[in-house]
């Protein structure tokens, strides 16, 4: 009787562990997908402040700033660089930051940084203020240039400021630290010719030249800017035969379209002094 009612008891025993073990695991089960439930949501805006050693980021909100926290695996994409660390955000940056939410504690998962982009006809480049002034749709923009800032010709050749000339169409890269457009990098990424003008067709808009070796027709862009005398607000009708001019184009299915003629030269003409036979 005595050994029955042990083996009873050891039967018990034994089921009762069994259903707190699987009670354990289907708690834990139950935890683990209500945390992997939790709705990954997105947010863009530009950074306001960066604690690499707290782990937070905080970004500009419509009302109030919004404070995420970074988590341990966070993943960080930065423009021209790719897969980056904490250490590349900081304030004047555009990031989408993908983060979850519970109890009004924002986590990122991963932030990546968006590009801000700008393109015009540069009027204007201050080296020694380091500003550029860019004119787009009858509209002047100007930006400070970051001391970092780079510059890329076509090719994604590496370039300096003295290559950005006025007149040029180039494509700027900034972030806006302090309320300020600041320049990160420049680009002007088209191809130049120099020749001496033989036509113009008004009606069309087109121009030719000719250089030692070969001649190019150019089909004026609406944004082409004409440069006389260091201003852009030259005309076709300021050039004659024979000006010796630098094109800026870019050619699309072997047509040029120039977006930039700068006037560097022009024949120097005889005038016979009044009384002369």
């Amino acid at each position: 009787m005595i050994i029955m009612k042990t083996k009873a008891l050891r039967t018990w025993t034994a089921v009762c562990v069994s259903f707190l073990t699987i009670a354990g695991a289907f708690t834990t089960s139950a935890d683990d997908t209500e945390t992997n439930a939790i709705p990954h949501k997105s947010y863009t805006s530009t950074v306001v402040s960066v604690d690499t050693k707290e782990h937070t980021l905080v970004l500009e909100g419509f009302f109030t700033s919004k404070t995420f926290n970074l988590g341990g695996n966070c993943a960080y994409t930065v423009v021209d660089k790719g897969a980056g660390v904490i250490g590349d955000l900081h304030p004047g940056q555009r990031v989408e930051v993908v983060y979850q939410e519970a109890h009004n504690v924002l986590v990122a998962d991963r932030v990546t940084q968006e590009p801000m982009c700008y393109e015009g006809t540069v009027k204007a480049c201050d080296l020694a203020q380091r500003t550029i002034t860019l004119h787009t749709r009858g509209r002047d923009k100007t930006f400070l240039i970051a001391g970092d800032c780079k510059v890329v010709l076509r090719g994604d050749k590496p370039g300096s400021l003295t290559d950005v000339q006025t007149g040029n169409y180039v494509t700027v890269t900034y972030e806006t630290p302090n309320d300020k457009p600041t320049a990160r990098k420049i680009a002007q990424t088209s191809e130049t010719y120099t020749g001496s003008l033989i036509a113009i067709d008004l009606d069309t808009k087109t121009v030719k030249a000719k250089s030692m070796f070969d001649t190019k027709k150019f089909n004026l862009g609406d944004n082409c800017a004409i440069v006389i005398d260091g201003r852009i607000n030259g005309r076709l009708a300021d050039l004659k035969p024979n000006d010796k001019l630098v094109f800026s184009y870019d050619e699309i299915n072997g047509v040029n379209v120039a977006n930039r003629i700068a006037l560097v030269g022009r024949p120097q003409t005889t005038e016979t002094p009044q009384g002369s036979q």
